[in-house]
């Protein structure tokens, strides 16, 4: 079967690659301004959309990435998303 190539004008290509880019800078944008950097238990639970029961889980095998101060617990949310990649 013989391919079709069809050149479009450096213009339009130009003007798809930035409204390409435009695109992935704004859900970019939007997907890390409506959690803080730092998360507490429910926001991350939330975040990552998993149990409460499963956090403590992952907090009690050492598997999941945190930060525990006092009584508080702390959650990077950059490295939640490393850690959920790896999942």
């Amino acid at each position: 079967m013989e391919q079709l190539k069809v050149e479009l004008p450096k213009n339009v290509t130009d003007a798809i690659t930035a409204a390409v880019f435009d695109s992935f800078k704004l859900a970019q944008k939007s997907a890390t301004n409506d959690w803080p950097l730092y998360l507490s238990k429910k926001q991350a639970c939330q975040y990552l959309n998993i149990a409460n029961r499963t956090l403590n889980e992952w907090i009690e095998t050492g598997d999941i990435p945190y930060k525990h101060i006092g009584k508080t617990y702390r959650f990077n949310r950059n490295d939640l998303d490393k850690f959920m990649a790896t999942k």
